[in-house]
């Protein structure tokens, strides 16, 4: 398996924001500062998709449970 810098201080992150969280919603917000903090140490930005503001259908996929 590869490993690099940047993945061990992801695995660190997820680590500690799922011990932390008490909720997907709050791991999320908490997850998306700390990866632009990450970003940013490195010298990078992270530049996310547009996507249209449209109402989320489910699929195939997501009807089988």
């Amino acid at each position: 398996m590869i490993r690099s810098e940047i993945l061990q201080e992801k695995d660190k992150v997820q680590a500690r924001l799922s011990a932390e969280c008490s909720s997907i919603h709050e791991y999320l917000g908490k997850s998306h500062l700390a990866a632009e903090k990450v970003a940013e140490s490195y010298g990078f930005i992270l530049k996310y998709a547009e996507l249209p503001n449209k109402v989320l259908q489910r699929t195939p996929l997501t009807l089988r449970r």
